[in-house]
This record gives C-alpha cells, sequence and structure tokens, in this order.
C-alpha cells in the first residue's frame, strides 16, 4: 500500500483473489463485471430470444423499482438487457461539498503495470491536478491493495478502503478486484456520508455508483454487426477469455444467443485465449489445426485481438476473418492496418485507460457539486472503430508487437448523455 501506519479497523475476509493484468480486468467491465449472478440476470432472456439476423432484440433490464423507465431515451436504450440489479441512489439529495471548500478524493487503485493501468492512473492524476489548480480539490489519497505483484486478499481490498476512509477521504474512485467483497465496507462508508464510484467491479450497494459497459448490448451489438458484415452465413468462432470465468462465459452465451438468430451461421469453437496475445495466438493455431474449415466471423472477448490475428496467420490462413476487436490495442489495430491492401475490413469496441479514468474523475466531480446521481449504474458507451474511422485509432511508429494502447478519441461519457443521470446537472 502506498501508505502503511494507519491501523486496519478489519482483519477478516482472507479468500484469495488473482492479480489479473489489468486488461484482463478491463475486459471484465466490457463485459461487465462484478460477479454477476443468475438471479441478477434478466430471467432467461438467453432462450427466449427472437429477432432478425443482425438486430439485438429488446430485452428487459434487470430494474425490479422501474426506474430505467423514467430515464432519457439513448439512457433507456444503453440499458437494454442491463443484468446487474438497479437502484434508486443513496445520494440522489447529496448537496455539494465542494461548496464547502475543497474535497479529499481516494483512489482505490489496481496496479498491474500494464498500459492501460498506467494510463488510467496518469489520467486520475492530471484530472486531480486541474481540479486541484480549481480550487474543487485539495488532496488525493491513494492505496493500492497488496502493493505491487503477486496476490491480493479480499481482506487486502477492504483495509486499503478504509485506509481511505480514516484518513477523510470524501468521496472514494476504486477499482475493484472483487466488488462483492467489499459491499460491506462501501455500505459502511456510505453511512459516513462518503460516496464511491466504482469501474471493473460491480458493488451491489446503492452507495455505489457503478461505472460498466453492458454485459448484454454491448456485446450483442458487436456480435450483431459482425453477423451482417458476413451477410448472415458462414463459420463462426469465439475466442473466450479464461474458461470457466463468470465473466467471460456470459459473454460467450450472449454472443451465441445472438448467433442463434442466424440460421446461416455455424459456431464451430470457442477456443479460451486467457485474456493475453501470446495465449490467444497459441489457442487460435491449435484450434484451427483440426478445424480446416474457413472461418468467417471471430468475436474476441477483449484486449486479445492481436494473438488472433496472429494466430491465424501463423496457421496459413489465406483469408483473414472479420474479427470483432473487443477493446483493441495498438497491436492489433496494426495487424488490420497491414491487411487494408488485401480488402480486410473490421470491427472494433475502442476504450483505453485514459478513457476510463476520465469517466471515473467526471462522475466523482459530478457527485461532490451535488449534481445528485439518480441510479446506482451508468452505462459506459463505447464507439465502434470501423474502416471509415480506423485512422483516428491508429498509433503511428506502433508495430503488430507494441504493448500500446490505441489512441484516445473522444469519451465513454458525452456530456449530454452523462446529464441525464443526473437530478441537477451543472450547466
Amino acid at each position: 500500500m502506498t501508505e502503511k501506519n494507519v491501523d486496519h479497523p478489519r482483519r477478516g475476509m482472507r479468500r484469495k483473489l488473482p492479480l489479473l493484468a489489468l486488461p484482463a480486468l478491463l475486459a471484465l467491465s466490457a463485459c461487465g463485471a462484478g460477479g454477476t449472478t443468475s438471479a441478477d440476470a434478466p430471467a432467461d432472456a438467453a432462450e427466449e430470444l427472437t429477432g432478425e439476423c443482425g438486430t439485438v432484440p429488446t430485452v428487459a433490464p434487470n430494474d425490479p423499482d422501474g426506474l430505467i423507465p423514467d430515464m432519457s431515451e439513448e439512457i433507456q436504450a444503453a440499458f437494454n438487457g442491463w443484468p446487474e440489479t438497479i437502484e434508486a441512489s443513496a445520494w440522489a439529495d447529496l448537496e455539494s461539498k465542494v461548496a464547502e471548500g475543497p474535497v479529499t478524493v481516494g483512489y482505490l487503485q489496481q496496479d498491474s503495470g500494464s498500459p492501460v493501468a498506467a494510463a488510467l492512473s496518469a489520467e486520475i492524476n492530471e484530472a486531480f491536478e486541474a481540479s486541484k489548480a480549481a480550487g474543487e480539490v485539495e488532496t488525493l489519497l491513494i492505496e493500492t491493495p497488496g502493493g505491487t505483484g503477486g496476490q491480493v486478499t479480499a481482506a487486502d481490498q477492504v483495509r486499503a478502503f478504509e485506509q481511505l476512509v480514516s484518513k477523510g477521504a470524501d468521496i472514494i474512485i476504486a477499482q475493484p478486484l472483487s466488488g462483492e467483497a467489499l459491499i460491506g465496507a462501501v455500505n459502511n462508508a456510505g453511512e459516513k456520508g462518503i460516496p464511491t464510484v466504482t469501474f471493473t467491479g460491480y458493488v451491489a450497494s446503492p452507495y455505489a455508483i457503478n461505472i460498466t459497459p453492458n454485459n448484454f448490448d454491448s456485446v450483442a451489438q458487436a456480435v450483431a454487426k459482425g453477423a451482417e458484415m458476413i451477410g448472415g452465413e458462414g463459420n463462426a468462432m469465439i475466442v473466450q477469455g479464461v474458461e470457466g470465468m463468470t465473466v467471460s462465459t456470459a459473454a460467450v452465451e450472449t454472443s451465441e444467443q445472438i448467433l442463434d438468430l442466424c440460421p446461416d451461421i455455424t459456431l464451430v469453437g470457442t477456443p479460451a485465449g486467457d485474456f493475453n496475445d501470446a495465449a490467444a495466438k497459441t489457442a487460435v493455431v491449435s484450434f484451427l489445426a483440426s478445424h480446416p474449415e474457413e472461418i468467417d466471423l471471430v468475436y474476441q472477448v477483449a484486449s486479445m485481438g492481436a494473438g488472433v490475428f496472429a494466430g491465424f496467420e501463423d496457421a496459413g490462413r489465406d483469408d483473414m476473418p472479420v474479427i470483432v476487436d473487443n477493446l483493441p490495442t495498438a497491436a492489433s489495430l496494426a495487424w488490420w492496418d497491414q491487411k487494408r491492401d488485401e480488402g480486410y475490413e473490421g470491427l472494433a469496441l475502442a476504450g483505453t485507460g485514459a478513457q476510463f479514468g476520465e469517466a471515473l474523475w467526471e462522475i466523482a466531480m459530478r457527485t461532490m457539486h451535488g449534481e445528485k446521481p439518480k441510479i446506482n449504474q451508468i452505462a459506459l458507451k463505447h464507439p465502434h472503430v470501423t474502416s471509415e474511422n480506423i485512422d483516428e485509432y491508429l498509433v503511428p511508429g506502433e508495430s503488430v508487437n507494441s504493448s500500446a494502447e490505441t489512441r484516445t478519441v473522444g469519451s465513454l461519457l458525452q456530456p449530454e448523455y452523462l446529464d441525464g443521470y443526473f437530478v441537477d446537472p451543472r450547466n
């Protein structure tokens, strides 16, 4: 942890949590992190979807109190099929704390050493400096559960979070490895008047403001578009992350539902790429060795696009399939760029650490300014990278072996869209 001289009020919860590289954690977020259970998901929507190939059916969100119909039409659309429970925010009446003087922000970060992690943390620190200069924020407290490397326990997360509470944070930005493990700590902080803004781990609490893509609709939109791009017929493959992991399983299930709407598309397999390019390349090469049929469409769950490209190249496949590249990297877009001369057209869902950091800080500041969030969920909107706009995202000089992110283009939360989540948005 950043500081170690503060007593830890809680010592329980020693359940082990894997310390994943942040691209994997962002994969969790891109597919809706938070350990969603079947009880959280829309009732058996997977088995009942109907519609045309290349379309996304409308599925009721998990909204037991009927909150979403009162939101803007754009937000209602963003919550199509939303699996996590939507609750009214505990902060819908919170007055401005900034009006009382500059606030203290706590930051519970993950430190995996990845480019995404570095960009996210850099954005948080840069935003802090700007807010400090504007007189909004006085101090940024940073805690990293368990330090760097090794394994992190649920208790490490809780202790780091409680450190931020005990040091006087007015609001906490958290990147939990386990949202479930933090529920008690977030509730305790909330009862003291301290909101929590989360990313990469859904915390089921009205005291949390959870920022995440829609793990049903975002996957469904991408796979449906891919099906349309191959004319609704051919063979498809899904490269999942870690086999058996809830988030990876959910992404595969949603993809299968959308492909089931296409009677002329056959899903031939779901090899696991473990959320990294090297493993994805090996998995793809191995899979293709026993599947000589042509593959027309591939959906990769997150951050493995370069590995998928490399796998098809190493397998000697002359015709590259349409690769639906969720959270592309500079390397995967470099592959795409190389193949454009051969007529290749792909699809990607963009998102960078800088954008995630910007979203976290923006929502934290809106809450501290007394804008009053309406619900405990905010849906990120990932833009699609296509042949028409890929040049905006390509990173000059980066190769297919790059470890860099793509260029950051715009915001994942446009101001007009984000305004709809608040009772009293600033003008």
